[in-house]
């Protein structure tokens, strides 16, 4: 009988994050267990675990890499992933709070949304936007 040491994983997930699937954001998180490959292995095989977090929306990807070949890259790793953790977990709280906001708020101006979508009963207006307020604006967006 074969000694082959079969892959384990402490994670191994892959989400779509909308729950329309037309819309492709998704995220992939593995951490490989090398905890079964011995000290002595030929390959140092468990240096090289397999680590990977991919975050993608509908048009772009980022791939975060955590290197774990000496004890400086592993403690550089273990802080990125910490420093990640905590902004998403705290954007994920301001998110929760701006929910709870604008649900308290829709109640009381769904009627003037509604109201403000309704034709006018007076001329078209003119919609095009000078050429410089447009720039403008886009400077602006853009903080430049």
């Amino acid at each position: 009988m074969s000694e082959e040491i079969t892959e384990r994983y402490y994670v191994r997930r892959r989400e779509f994050l909308n729950e329309d699937p037309s819309w492709p954001g998704f995220i992939i998180g593995i951490v490989e267990d090398t905890r079964g490959i011995p000290d002595d292995d030929p390959e140092r095989g468990w240096t090289n675990g397999t680590i990977m977090l991919d975050l993608a929306d509908c048009k772009r990807r980022v791939s975060f890499c955590f290197v774990m070949c000496n004890k400086s890259e592993r403690a550089n790793s273990l802080r990125k992933i910490t420093l990640i953790a905590e902004v998403v977990n705290a954007v994920r709280d301001a998110i929760a709070l701006e929910v709870e906001s604008h649900n308290s708020r829709s109640g009381r101006f769904e009627l003037a949304r509604a109201e403000a979508v309704l034709p006018a009963k007076t001329s078209p207006a003119n919609t095009e936007m000078p050429r410089t307020q447009s720039f403008a604006s886009h400077f602006t967006t853009l903080g430049l």
